[in-house]
């Protein structure tokens, strides 16, 4: 992967659904090669900007009348599986890899929604670590267009104006929120009133309390040899809460939704936020002319060198199996994966591209990131590992319940627990 540095200024889920097992008619066999001029689409709103892009410029290529659907994650979530079920989903839709929430691609595939990607063409193009995670049982259902991690995105205006710089330990960064607070701002936004924010930080602090120290963590609660409650998460709970008492956070978290947290950052009355990379578009998109943003791992250790970044797969679409434009979807996203898709899609919004070869301008917040992620200085999205939609919804009612004083770090580990071996 290329990638061009430039000085101009990337998992996460709503709530879990109950699945229901149903295949797909056998119309679905037929319709990769019926001719149509529609297509049908539905993403995440934090990929409008990109996706708006990326649908004008292939409108002109084919003349195809081209219709997008765009919600917060927890609502698209909702509605994709309802139109699944009955029918009337998209063409193309936005997934996420692994089993951990009820977009992920094994928990879709498993109800027979999505279409087989394996001969397509980009397959073998997809970045390392990156392909197996949109298999099952060695066949791809999805296309990763973007790759994310997880950090600080920060402005760096008002950073400069408070003299502080990013912390790189755990205990600077305590100290840097009681002195930001003293200046009379936000050490980072928290909007965890939408839920799929709350799995933020901890993702973020169990990179450096769990997998800088086990990186097999995941094989060893596959195996029943580790579990969430006693391990470093129960360290990682603890420190998100210390954070809170230590003033990092704006007043009632629970109050503030993800699009206020941003306007925090954006004003200047916060510093920054910990988001995903994918989310970045999105925050700029609301942000004054000329703000300049920057990018720091959380700290959730103190030594500076077990200060790894999450990073996994952001972006990913699949083709509905029993879509009508199903022919339409198939060749969309082989569009979308070569050169001039994805020139398309990071010029509108700048990433990590997900497919080899594809040359990018690098902004600095992505910048940051791609320098730790070939430093190699990562740890998984954890729930891109997790059996089921399950584990996370406990995870994200958890955290919005020990914010609320309603339980222990300790009761949502074991409910997580509870819900991995369910």
């Amino acid at each position: 992967m290329n990638y061009r540095k430039s000085v101009a200024a990337v998992g996460v889920v709503g709530a879990a659904i109950a699945l229901g097992a149903c295949g797909q008619s056998d119309s679905s066999s037929t319709s990769a090669t019926e001719e149509t001029k529609a297509l049908t689409i539905a993403t995440t709103s934090n990929n409008k900007t990109a996706m708006e892009a990326v649908i004008e410029a292939y409108k002109k290529k084919t003349g195809l009348d081209i219709n997008l659907t765009v919600a917060d994650t927890a609502q698209y979530q909702t509605t994709l599986r309802t139109q699944l079920s009955s029918g009337t989903a998209p063409d193309v839709f936005t997934v996420w890899a692994g089993s951990g929430n009820p977009g992920a691609i094994n928990v879709l595939q498993k109800a027979g929604y999505l279409a087989d990607l394996s001969d397509r063409s980009w397959v073998g193009d997809v970045e390392p670590g990156t392909a197996e995670t949109l298999k099952v049982k060695d066949k791809t259902y999805g296309l990763p267009s973007k790759l994310d991690a997880v950090g600080t995105i920060y402005n760096v205006k008002t950073l400069e104006g408070l003299g502080l710089k990013a912390p790189t330990t755990y205990t600077e960064m305590l100290q840097y929120c009681k002195d930001v607070k003293a200046k009379g701002k936000v050490a980072f936004a928290l909007g965890i009133q939408t839920d799929w924010v709350a799995q933020l930080i901890p993702y973020a602090l169990v990179a450096s309390t769990v997998y800088a120290k086990a990186p097999d963590f995941n094989d060893q609660l596959a195996s029943d040899k580790a579990t969430f409650a006693g391990s470093g998460w129960t360290e990682a709970f603890d420190k998100y809460l210390e954070m809170n008492e230590a003033g990092c956070f704006n007043d009632q978290p629970l109050g503030t939704d993800v699009t206020a947290s941003y306007n925090l950052v954006n004003t200047g009355t916060a510093v920054g936020v910990v988001q995903v990379l994918a989310s970045f578009p999105q925050i700029t998109s609301t942000a004054p002319a000329g703000t300049e943003f920057g990018f720091f791992p959380l700290p959730g250790d103190d030594d500076a060198s077990k200060n790894p970044i999450p990073r996994g797969i952001g972006v990913s679409f699949a083709v509905n199996d029993g879509a009508k434009n199903k022919k339409n979807g198939l060749e969309f996203v082989d569009w979308l994966a070569s050169a001039e898709g994805t020139k398309a899609w990071f010029d509108a919004a700048p990433g990590i591209p997900a497919v080899k070869g594809a040359t990018v301008t690098a902004n600095p917040v992505n910048q940051a990131a791609i320098d730790i992620i070939e430093a190699g200085n990562t740890a998984p999205f954890p729930d891109q590992s997790w059996p089921n939609a399950k584990v996370q919804a406990a995870h994200l009612k958890g955290v919005q319940q020990m914010f609320s004083g309603q339980a222990t770090g300790e009761q949502v580990l074991k409910s997580m627990d509870e819900a991995f071996g369910a």
